[in-house]
């Protein structure tokens, strides 16, 4: 079973957060998981109080189109603990992984839980009706919202000390953040085998625990 998918072709490095590379072909071919990456503990939402913080990493306060037709911004969650995840309707562990965002969102939305699914600008391969299809299939009550590249680079990226520009060295997904109410990256989990979803329940108990 694989365990995650790659979002642009293999060994690209993304363009700036300020300026998303446009990709003549696209080629999506499946990688290894890395079930949890070490967080970034810079990175804040906006908005929340740890992104006043001098050494704080706050990517924009993005407009994000939802595919039921709102427009949302991050900065609106202040105070919740946000699961955010970066996925696809193609992408067999994203699959795998939607059951258990659906169950966290359903049985944590009254204790200040909110679920996002970031579906990721995939050139087409997936119309507004199949992500629709999609969320009915599966039951998704949580918001799933349209991500640019901007928002992809802006929250999976890391600084590249030669070029001093923000890479992604690891496009798979799906690529879940779990950020806790004071805005504070907590966990980053990419791809979803058994042992990822073990970790995702664990960081949410201990966001909602330590709120």
């Amino acid at each position: 079973m694989e365990s995650s998918e790659s979002f642009w072709t293999p060994g690209r490095i993304i363009a700036t957060a300020v300026v998303a590379a446009l990709i003549a072909t696209l080629g999506y071919t499946l990688l290894s998981a890395h079930p949890d990456a070490s967080p970034d503990a810079k990175i804040a939402l906006p908005g929340t109080p740890v992104s006043s913080a001098p050494s704080a990493s706050v990517p924009t306060d993005f407009n994000i189109p939802t595919i039921d037709g709102r427009t949302i911004k991050l900065s609106d969650y202040r105070g919740k603990v946000l699961v955010m995840d970066f996925w696809a309707t193609w992408c067999p562990p994203c699959r795998q992984e939607t059951p258990q965002l659906a169950r966290i969102a359903k049985e944590n939305r009254e204790r200040g839980l909110e679920v996002i699914g970031m579906h990721i600008d995939d050139r087409g391969r997936s119309s507004r009706d199949e992500i629709r299809k999609f969320i009915d299939h599966y039951g998704i009550t949580y918001t799933v919202a349209l991500a640019t590249d901007d928002m992809f680079i802006a929250y999976l990226g890391t600084d590249d000390p030669g070029t001093h520009e923000k890479v992604v060295k690891d496009d798979s997904i799906p690529q879940t953040l779990v950020f806790g109410r004071d805005g504070k990256l907590i966990k980053h989990l990419i791809g979803y085998t058994p042992s990822h979803g073990k970790l995702l329940d664990e960081a949410v108990n201990e966001a909602l625990a330590g709120s």
